[in-house]
């Protein structure tokens, strides 16, 4: 039986990762490896139920060889569900890179979709 799943992301550098989830969208960083320093290989962070991994690119690739690749592209979106979807784009529509404004969806939600500071899409609706 399928408990829950965390998406682990590689990513160029993991402590700006970490600065945009933390100050944007509010994640606290629940563990990093090496656990001090500038420079971060392995990162979690955590806000209410989502938790989000982010892998330094080397490290990852040393772990799946196939995962190789000159240029990161980001070729997947995080869905995040939230309780106020108006309020969360009220304040980051001027602070964050949006994707697609707030809008209402033909399955009944209302979303909008920031990039990351590594270019991931994040949906986030309501």
């Amino acid at each position: 039986m399928y408990k829950e799943i965390t998406p682990n992301i590689m990513v160029e550098n993991v402590k700006e990762t970490i600065d945009f989830y933390t100050t944007n969208l509010g994640f606290e960083v629940v563990l990093t490896v090496p656990e001090k320093g500038e420079t971060l290989n392995f990162a979690i962070v955590k806000k209410d139920s989502v938790s989000i991994m982010f892998e330094a690119k080397e490290e990852l690739i040393q772990e799946y060889p196939t995962l190789k690749t000159e240029e990161i592209k980001p070729s997947f979106t995080l869905f995040i569900v939230v309780q106020n979807v108006e309020e969360l784009y009220d304040c980051l529509k001027d602070k964050v890179k949006i994707a697609k404004e707030i809008h209402q969806t033909f399955y009944g939600r209302s979303e909008f979709a920031i990039f990351d500071n590594n270019n991931n899409i994040l949906t986030i609706a309501c």
